[in-house]
């Protein structure tokens, strides 16, 4: 019976690496994927400083001093500015990093390519009033999306007109910065050019409707289909199917990470509007909740490996009992191991994912507040709590920390067992002298 259950996870096993593993190891290798991935990464500063300046303008509802309200009635506004050049131009600073990272791996100028992007993005998603003042109400997180597509294509441009020699070459012995300067000429012409026309094109068809609007539009299905329930349980078990299998769950960091940036977007300025917000999934939910004490929710395999009987697996315990109190679990999943561990699959993929999404669902019960923060590395607990500074939410992590323990437990006990046999045959074996011979010489009078 054992051997068929043995066999049955083979073959789930062979069948899983011979279609799942080359598909994600093509999107790790994937320029443009991991360009978007480094991208959307270095937007973290621009995300906390606008969570932040979000929070402030609440302290007078909490604090009731005069002075304090009465500085934010005449210096608020700082706040409101902070969120604008940060939360505000996040579509526009994608299009930068993009630019930066596709550049930097194809081996072209990366100032340049930013530039060439940023010119491309901005034909197609600023606008002006009557007066000649900037509109840039799609520079920001609405504008993400077309962004993540113009800084390829801006790139790819740049890239054609330097591979077929489409460009002005200044003779030998100018200053590197002035050739790559007049090296830009032609390649801006065509970028101004065409997305001007789109520009164009875009207005007479919509009506005047911005490129990323009507993008938002067509990818509105599939983008709010990640508020679903079910979608997100689903997307918890396709990161921990990778992980099972040895792959960092960051390949699909190319996919979530631009839906994350725009959800906490949007519940921010939700927030600061005063009205409901919507969105559960954020880089912050992930790390704080999904991810709580590692990938699996482990914290449960921990402490059943802490109070075990076996040697070994006591020491792995204490080993990762301090990395899964800051959310590394690598200690875990290398040390029991998790990765391809038959006994383990269920709970850690299943079980895991469904632990990890309970504050999610409490959100959509009323249950925590909606997230608003994507805190920085700090302990668990305290992350869950800044996510949406609610305090409720450290009383459902412990309730994660029990669900866990109760799911991980009695698979543990089958590895437990095992090792414990493993340990006794070890000490049988190093033993030279049995227990009965060493009573038979202590009797010997000598």
């Amino acid at each position: 019976m054992e051997q068929q259950k043995v066999s049955a996870f083979d073959k789930v096993e062979g069948f899983i690496r011979k279609t799942l593993v080359p598909v994600a190891n093509k999107v790790d290798n994937n320029v443009y994927l991991t360009a978007i991935k480094k991208g959307m990464v270095v937007l973290t500063p621009a995300l906390l400083l606008g969570s932040i300046a979000a929070i402030f303008p609440s302290i007078p509802e909490f604090i009731k001093v005069s002075a304090i309200q009465n500085w934010f009635d005449q210096y608020g506004y700082i706040f409101g500015l902070l969120s604008k050049v940060s939360l505000g131009l996040v579509g526009l600073y994608a299009v930068l990093a993009i630019a930066y990272f596709l550049s930097e791996q194809l081996k072209l100028y990366t100032i340049g390519s930013m530039i060439l992007a940023a010119i491309g993005f901005l034909l197609v998603a600023m606008d002006v009033d009557e007066n000649g003042n900037i509109i840039a109400t799609h520079l920001d997180s609405k504008g993400l999306f077309a962004g993540i597509f113009i800084a390829i294509i801006c790139v790819k441009i740049y890239q054609f007109f330097t591979k077929h020699k489409l460009v002005i070459k200044m003779p030998e012995g100018v200053p590197d910065f002035v050739s790559s300067s007049f090296e830009l000429i032609t390649p801006t012409a065509a970028i101004g050019v065409l997305f001007i026309t789109i520009r164009a094109i875009t207005d007479g068809m919509t009506g005047g409707t911005l490129l990323p609007q009507v993008i938002m539009e067509m990818l509105a299905p599939a983008i709010g289909g990640l508020d679903s329930m079910w979608v997100i349980y689903l997307v918890l078990v396709l990161r921990l199917v990778f992980w099972f299998f040895g792959i960092h769950s960051a390949v699909l960091s190319p996919i979530l990470s631009p839906i994350a940036v725009q959800y906490l977007s949007e519940n921010i300025a939700a927030h600061e509007a005063g009205e409901p917000l919507t969105h559960v999934i954020t880089g912050g939910t992930l790390s704080a909740f999904a991810n709580f004490t590692g990938s699996g929710v482990t914290i449960g395999l921990v402490i059943a490996m802490l109070v075990s009987k076996s040697l070994r697996y006591k020491k792995v315990g204490a080993v990762a009992l301090l990395p899964s109190l800051f959310g590394i679990n690598e200690p875990v999943l290398f040390g029991v191991p998790i990765i391809l561990n038959p006994v383990l699959m269920i709970p850690f993929i299943f079980g895991g994912a469904f632990v990890g999404m309970i504050p999610m669902i409490c959100m959509k019960l009323g249950l925590l507040n909606y997230p608003i923060f994507d805190p920085p590395y700090v302990p668990v607990f305290m992350e869950g709590f800044l996510t949406g500074f609610d305090w409720r939410a450290i009383i459902i992590q412990v309730v994660q920390v029990g669900l866990s323990f109760a799911l991980y437990l009695p698979f543990f006990k089958v590895l437990e067992r095992q090792e414990l046999e493993q340990e006794k045959t070890a000490k049988e074996a190093s033993t030279v002298i049995s227990e009965e011979d060493e009573a038979l010489i202590a009797d010997l009078d000598f």
